[in-house]
């Protein structure tokens, strides 16, 4: 079964046909300005991602000291992907399915950055910054 989304206004419309690698939320402040609290994300294959409809990008410099890639819809704004943390993989924003509950979220990153106001859900692992890579 595909899973399905777009952005708010309809223009940006995807198409996932690879089942998500893992699903979580990040409070890094990059996700929190872009959200505007934390970010509710799903590592997909690109390869898996199909896109359609104009899109622009903002690059910013990841704790790794590389480029990561926000992808939204230039009418409305919405946040489609970030990319340039791994290879091959892109996180999807869960807020833009087109069903929801298709998220599951398996950890928080970050929390070391979570705001007062917005706390990592409780019963997941947290990271206070990025996990152990391997």
């Amino acid at each position: 079964m595909a899973v399905t989304g777009g952005c708010l206004c309809g223009k940006v419309r995807y198409e996932l046909t690879a089942p998500a690698l893992f699903g979580g939320f990040c409070y890094c402040v990059d996700c929190r300005k872009q959200s505007g609290s934390h970010s509710a994300s799903m590592a997909v294959p690109e390869a898996g991602l199909k896109i359609s409809g104009e899109t622009r990008e903002f690059a910013t410099k990841g704790d790794s000291g590389n480029p990561v890639i926000r992808v939204f819809c230039p009418n409305c704004g919405s946040a489609i992907i970030s990319k340039g943390g791994r290879a091959g993989v892109v996180m999807l924003k869960a807020g833009t399915l087109d069903d929801p509950e298709q998220f599951k979220p398996a950890a928080s990153i970050y929390v070391s950055r979570a705001p007062s106001w917005d706390p990592p859900r409780p019963g997941l692992p947290a990271f206070p910054e990025m996990p152990p890579q391997g």
